[in-house]
């Protein structure tokens, strides 16, 4: 896959990334726009539930007003009314019987003269007639006065008649209850067999109906037409359990602030405040956008009063009610982004893994057949006959290639070490080494190589603990590709030392040249399998780029860590840290 390829998936890709983005921020405005348009419609639907109830509550109070009204008149027109000045003694009217029914016992005659007395004009005298359940209509006269009980006392006192008053009275009214009783008796036996009296009351009823009627016409045209104060109008606390009331059973239960206000008839902008439940109102309700509704709509004058509702935490309670909704979203953005990385990383590792297999088949194929042509040209020189009769010339060609052939199978040695350490089938051969020992031996088999350069090494074995739980072949060779490393990317009369020092509990080998250096960029890739350092079209360094990935794998098994500092023209050095004990 071109790089032009890829470099058009990645844009369809982050397109695609960016248009599900732009449609989830969408929806979730949308369902925030959604939210706040349901908590105003609930929030005015209980400030309307509110108002009705306010109208009903004045309308109520109106009614119970006016018929107060109506019955303070009633009472004045009946003192205003000229007052009897004798007491009528109740009399009842004998009930026929039929003649199979024993008549009841005669009346008793009527007490004249007990109860009657002369009465101040100023006490007022009201009959009330009743029908009781055994047919009898009972009389009964009420007295009132309008004045004092000392008033009264003293005028009777004056006629010398109230002992002799309240004496008569207390005895007609035993006489009374006594007559009373013989005739209930002996009425029970003759209504058995006849139907109870009705008294027609359809013109009580007409009157009533056409009293309520008037009563009514009055309290309407009071309550659409007459102006009352905002204050009158309002129970304070009758509107704030209303309010409180009602947006509970909204399902709302968040704190608000609310109050009444009127509207400047001259200036709109200009509110009035009645009521307010707390101080900070006037700088909330007033100015923010605060739920409104019109108090007392149904009144035929506009009042301009408004009932105002704010709640300061409106915002929060809506999003604490949707955290789901940004959870989710941002669960599934995070898992659309998570996908777009890693398809982007996949795709860009598998062109470098690409890049690199090519590389690696290029510096493999030139590896392999620079030894093969070599070993391939000695062979043809030892048919010479020239060459095989000349011991010197047959031995140096003889070697050529013996040097050849173990150069091509220390590059299979490493494709194959590291097949193994990809799957995972490298096991360790540990035992006591002395890492002295092993830095000398290796150093005795690469001096062909540091002579060609003419070069030297400088050795500062300064540990003085040597001894470490090691693989030696794996440490022998970890030693030598560092080693390997430096001759390769030195010039001529190269230069590398060779440090050891030793803590509690590890050993610390260290191996430093002066030569190109390694780039930053550079540093961060120098242990991946096949990796080189670029160096343009030029194949002037041989390898495979397996060392040093070899020598971090091999390091890690020991539980160990490699380290690399590295100046780009002035050299590098490579840490590789071991513990005694793995």
């Amino acid at each position: 896959m071109t790089k032009r390829k890829i470099k058009y998936i990645i844009a369809l890709m982050s397109v695609a990334l960016l248009g599900l983005i732009i449609f989830q921020m969408y929806w979730i405005g949308f369902m925030v726009r959604t939210k706040n348009e349901q908590f105003a419609s609930d929030v005015r639907d209980a400030m309307q539930q509110v108002v009705k109830k306010l109208e009903k509550q004045e309308l109520f109070f109106l009614t119970q007003r006016k018929m107060g009204v109506e019955e303070q008149k009633r009472k004045l027109m009946a003192i205003s009314r000229p007052a009897q000045n004798e007491i009528k003694v109740v009399r009842k009217k004998p009930v026929k019987h039929s003649s199979n029914i024993p008549a009841p016992p005669p009346p008793i005659p009527p007490l004249e003269g007990v109860a009657t007395l002369n009465l101040p004009s100023d006490i007022l005298v009201s009959r009330n007639i009743e029908v009781l359940p055994n047919g009898e209509v009972r009389e009964i006269e009420e007295y009132s006065f309008n004045m004092d009980l000392d008033d009264i006392q003293k005028k009777l006192n004056e006629n010398k008649q109230f002992e002799e008053i309240i004496g008569n009275v207390m005895v007609a009214h035993q006489k009374q209850l006594h007559r009373q009783d013989s005739l209930k008796k002996a009425n029970t036996i003759a209504l058995a067999h006849k139907k109870k009296p009705e008294i027609p009351k359809a013109q009580e009823h007409i009157d009533k109906a056409m009293n309520k009627s008037e009563l009514a016409k009055e309290v309407f045209t009071d309550f659409l037409f007459k102006e009352r104060s905002i204050y009158d109008r309002i129970n304070y606390l009758l509107l704030d359990s209303l309010l409180k009331r009602e947006i509970a059973l909204k399902g709302i239960e968040i704190p608000f602030e609310y109050g009444v206000s009127t509207n400047d008839s001259k200036k709109d902008s200009d509110k009035y405040l009645h009521f307010a439940s707390s101080s900070n109102f006037r700088y909330n309700g007033l100015k923010k956008d605060a739920f409104t509704v019109n108090l007392f709509p149904n009144d035929m004058v506009n009042t301009e009063n408004y009932l105002r509702v704010y709640f300061p935490n409106q915002e929060t309670y809506i999003i604490r009610n949707m955290w789901w909704t940004y959870a989710s979203s941002l669960i599934l953005l995070l898992v659309m982004i998570s996908c777009f990385y890693i398809a982007v990383n996949t795709i860009l590792k598998q062109k470098k893994l690409a890049d690199i297999k090519n590389d690696f088949i290029n510096n493999m194929t030139h590896e392999f057949k620079t030894p093969i042509s070599t070993i391939s040209l000695a062979t043809e020189m030892l048919q010479d006959e020239t060459v095989s009769t000349s011991p010197v010339m047959y031995k140096r060609y003889l070697g050529i290639i013996r040097d050849e052939n173990k150069r091509l199978g220390s590059q299979v040695e490493k494709v194959l070490q590291t097949a193994q350490m990809d799957r995972g089938d490298v096991k360790l051969k540990l035992k006591t080494v002395d890492i002295h020992q092993v830095i000398n031996k290796v150093l005795e088999n690469i001096s062909p190589q540091i002579e060609l350069k003419e070069g030297k090494i400088n050795l500062k074995l300064a540990a003085a603990r040597t001894e470490i739980e090691a693989d030696e072949v794996h440490l022998t060779n970890i030693i030598f590709n560092l080693l390997d490393n430096a001759i390769k990317y030195s010039p001529e009369n190269l230069e590398i030392e060779v440090a050891t020092e030793s803590t509690d509990n590890h050993i610390s080998l260290k191996i430093s040249d002066k030569g190109i250096g390694i780039g930053k960029e550079s540093q961060k890739n120098i242990f991946e399998k096949f990796y080189r350092v670029p160096t343009g079209n030029l194949h002037d360094v041989k390898g495979f780029g397996l060392g040093l990935s070899y020598v971090k794998k091999m390091v890690e098994e020991h539980h160990g860590k490699v380290n690399v500092e590295s100046v780009l023209g002035e050299g590098s050095t490579f840490e590789v840290i071991l513990p005694f004990q793995r």
